[in-house]
């Protein structure tokens, strides 16, 4: 007879309805997790100068390690005193010396030659001991050329009644223009002007990403979520990709040229020290070359007048301009266009009824049209907006005029062409484009985006790397405006 033998019958029936007792008991395992259905970013990318170039076209290739530009000067300069005037008698000769800044090198080549005249400003000329109210002319006649801390000059009024009475102080810069001459004389001295040149470096930036074997093939919520992606290796790539753009904009703002002589060299596949590129940032190019506008305490309203002054001073004929800026200046010159729509405008619809509308989209004034641009980027917190730099970077600005530069082309294309005053050029020539390299190094991991017939070692992983090389060019940096809080002075 055989033997049988069964388990047990179980249960784990208790006397109690499905409460929260029943529940602490057994929904560990059973729930299901309830997940939101995208990837909630935590905190934005912010816009910088790099996509603002995107946006204006203001892309273009290079073809070397640098970029020369020839820069031609202004034609007619004003001259400097060196040493006070002195009064001068009517019809007496007045001996004019000129700052060593004047002359190129030699005592041989200041831009006042003879027969130029002087124009003296009324404010130091009397004429019968009463002012004048209109500037005085004052022809040069001779040079001495055996002053040897410079020429000195004779000059005599145009007007014989004329007398410098009140000193013109020594660093005064005078203007100057052509003399008057008799029919049949001798002419003047002529007069020449030459280039100067400046150099935009090229910068390389980089950024790799590496996955190792049997991480792609884990299924996970990301692929399912909005705003997910294929597994990880989209994961890794498109943060590849945001570092190295944001490296780029970092460096078009901030960059400094390298002049560290060997401590930052690295090395090369055979072992060559080789020295980092850099290229200098608009903030550098700016300091070094452009306009300045130093505010008190706020933006003013009233500061939007000292802008045609400064496009004046340097020739610009246009009048519209964009004004690129952080969020504190930002906020600044709303408060302050709604402190002086609320005074002198009224009648102004602020908004809709429920609603207040304080945006400042551009400003007309003293004959300038200003476009706000604002800088997100200038904000962030895990950069530029680090309580450590206070409000440098959001209260901090530069304008640039809204202006075409016409430039020549390189020595290969030589044809002429229009570009914005500032331009993004990524190295890119005889087949060779560096914008944006994007190469795979793929070991023995196989994974579906990269070729699995290749292995490069034989190491578990799939590797990347994204290079670019580029330079940020400034044309006309002298026609730019860099605009801070006068606390950083």
């Amino acid at each position: 007879m055989s033997t049988i033998s069964s388990p047990a019958v179980l249960s784990n029936t208790i006397n109690t309805g499905y409460s929260t007792v029943w529940a602490s008991l057994y929904d560990t395992d059973m729930l299901v997790p309830q997940i939101w259905g995208e990837i909630v970013k935590l905190y934005g990318p912010g816009i910088g100068l790099l996509e603002f170039l995107y946006m204006a076209g203001s892309i273009v290739p290079i073809a070397g390690p640098t970029k020369k530009l020839f820069e031609e000067l202004s034609l007619v300069r004003l001259v400097t005193t060196e040493g006070a005037s002195g009064a001068v008698a009517p019809a007496a000769a007045w001996t004019l010396h000129l700052s060593l800044a004047d002359f190129s090198g030699t005592t041989d080549n200041a831009y006042l030659s003879v027969k130029d005249i002087i124009v003296v400003p009324a404010k130091y000329v009397t004429k019968n001991s009463v002012k004048v109210t209109k500037p005085s002319l004052w022809q040069v006649t001779a040079i001495d050329t055996t002053d040897t801390t410079g020429k000195s000059y004779t000059l005599y009024g145009l007007d014989a009644l004329d007398r410098i009475n009140v000193t013109i102080p020594t660093g005064t810069k005078l203007m100057v223009t052509g003399g008057a001459y008799a029919n049949g004389v001798q002419g003047g001295s002529p007069k020449s002007s030459g280039w100067q040149t400046r150099l935009f470096y090229c910068s390389t930036r980089r950024q790799n990403w590496a996955i190792m074997g049997s991480q792609q093939s884990n299924q996970r919520y990301y692929e399912t979520l909005r705003g997910g992606g294929t597994g990880i290796f989209t994961k890794a790539t498109m943060e590849c990709d945001f570092l190295l753009s944001k490296y780029i904009n970092d460096d078009i703002m901030l960059g400094q040229l390298l002049t560290a002589a060997t401590a930052l060299n690295q090395t090369d596949r055979d072992g060559n020290s080789v020295k980092p590129t850099n290229t200098l940032g608009l903030i550098g190019h700016l300091v070094d070359g452009g306009m300045k506008q130093y505010y008190t305490t706020s933006y003013q309203y009233s500061d939007f007048d000292d802008i045609k002054p400064l496009l004046l001073s340097q020739g610009i004929t246009g009048r519209n301009v964009n004004f690129f800026m952080g969020s504190e200046l930002y906020k600044q010159l709303e408060n302050s266009g709604l402190d002086f729509k609320k005074e002198f405008a009224g009648g102004t619809t602020y908004g809709n009824i429920g609603e207040i509308d304080a945006s400042l989209k551009f400003i007309h004034k003293n004959g300038v049209q200003t476009t706000f641009k604002e800088l997100p980027s200038f904000s962030d917190p895990t950069a530029y907006g680090a309580t450590a730099f206070d409000d440098y970077f959001t209260g901090m600005g530069f304008i640039c005029p809204d202006v075409d530069v016409t430039v020549r082309g390189s020595m290969e294309e030589p044809a002429a062409f229009k570009m914005k005053n500032l331009a993004l050029g990524y190295k890119n020539y005889n087949g060779e484009n560096r914008t944006r390299i994007n190469k795979v190094l793929p070991g023995v991991a196989n994974i579906g985006q990269v070729p699995s017939d290749i292995a490069v070692d034989t190491y578990d992983d799939v590797r990347g790397e994204m290079l670019s090389e580029y330079a940020l060019i400034v044309l006309h940096r002298n026609q730019m405006v860099l605009v801070q809080s006068d606390a950083i002075l």
